[in-house]
């Protein structure tokens, strides 16, 4: 009788627990259904009205609702992928040096761009050096969300980047002067699909991944914070020093050029990938188009470029090859990589063989222009 009543409660369970995932599925898919129509809704109907419309103030407006929405939608999509990936078990870390001041700076500058008037964003007073042993995609992940967090619910004052070097590690954190957030929200600010504000875009999916990312690199998330009175969110990692006796040096010749004379050499087989390079650079570069990788050795030999942007998957040559080859001509032409190719193993393999920094697709015009305006003032000098 003990036997059938012991199987009776197991088989309850194990229906209450279906029973529970089958509405945690319900409520995700109604969820995610919402945050993907809301953007597409926008980028849709605004695409639409641009055609209509002929005044160049309600054109510049409907562009930069539908670029909004275009990041909205590809932040969604990353989120997606993500907990698919943790759920899985196969969520990525590639471990190398990081320096961290490079990082906070890194994001901090590539952040500037979404901060509105009235709120500073700074990256605060730090030692002069600390490399450490860790993930540098997955820090940059997760201090980004703290910062993008810190900016939808910041409309004055401050936000603060910064870390500090403790007995049990690294702490990394971002503080703002925003709106806070109440005790009974703090409780749960780190579960899944849990939205401080429900009229605030996003899924409500990304600090529950940054706390797995947190504590896959063997630290300790969490949030110190008061209503009304801003939030500070940090986490520390184990602090692992990387060997700075063997940092590499960016031994690397300047290159000389005169401004009116700098080309760029796109190696693009897509012609719409073409077409938006195009459109964001011509104004300021000369331009040359390569469409697979061995017409980008060629084209690198006739009109010998100051920078390439290297598409990776090309017929003919693929981009890994075609670099190897320039790279057998010149070792200081910077070659950035420009793939839709996105894990953190694909970053790495990209930084191993030859390139000099990477870019994922889709492109942003603002940080494609951030990234060779970086390359023009280390490596080339205009004349």
């Amino acid at each position: 009788i003990q036997n059938i009543k012991d199987t009776e409660e197991v088989l309850i369970s194990a229906r209450e627990k279906a029973e529970e995932s089958d509405r945690m599925k319900s409520a995700f898919l109604a969820n995610m259904s919402h945050e993907i129509r809301t953007p597409l809704n926008a980028i849709v109907g605004f695409s639409g009205l641009l055609v209509d419309t002929e005044d160049m103030e309600e054109r510049c407006e409907y562009i930069k609702i539908v670029q909004e929405n275009n990041d909205l939608l590809l932040q969604l999509i990353s989120d997606i992928l993500d907990l698919s990936k943790i759920e899985a078990g196969t969520f990525e870390f590639t471990y190398g040096e990081t320096d961290v001041n490079m990082l906070c700076e890194d994001i901090v500058r590539s952040s500037q761009i979404k901060v509105p008037q009235g709120i500073e964003l700074v990256f605060d007073p730090h030692p002069s050096d600390c490399t450490v042993i860790s993930d540098r995609n997955r820090l940059h992940q997760v201090i980004s969300n703290f910062v993008n967090n810190a900016l939808k619910f910041t409309s004055s004052g401050s936000i603060h980047v910064g870390y500090e070097k403790k007995e049990e590690g690294v702490e990394f954190y971002v503080s703002d002067t925003g709106i806070g957030i109440s005790k009974e929200q703090l409780t749960h600010i780190f579960e899944r699909f849990v939205k401080l504000n429900s009229f605030i875009h996003g899924t409500g999916l990304g600090l529950s991944i940054c706390k797995s990312i947190v504590e896959q690199l063997g630290g300790v998330i969490g949030v110190d914070s008061e209503e009304g009175k801003g939030a500070r969110f940090w986490f520390t990692i184990p602090y692992q020093p990387a060997d700075t006796d063997n940092k590499k040096e960016d031994k690397h010749q300047p290159i000389s050029v005169q401004k009116d004379k700098l080309t760029i050499l796109i190696a693009e087989d897509n012609e719409s990938n073409y077409r938006l390079f195009q459109s964001i650079l011509k104004r300021e570069y000369n331009l040359v188009h390569a469409w697979d990788g061995k017409e980008a050795v060629n084209l690198y030999k006739l009109h010998n470029p100051q920078i390439i942007l290297m598409d990776i998957n090309m017929p003919v040559m693929d981009g890994y090859e075609a670099t190897r080859e320039i790279r057998k001509l010149s070792l200081d032409v910077p070659i950035i990589a420009v793939t839709a190719f996105a894990y953190a193993s694909d970053e790495q393999r990209v930084m191993e063989n030859g390139f000099d920094g990477y870019m994922a697709k889709p492109i942003s015009a603002p940080q494609l222009r951030q990234q060779i305006a970086a390359i023009l003032q280390k490596r080339i000098i205009l004349l």
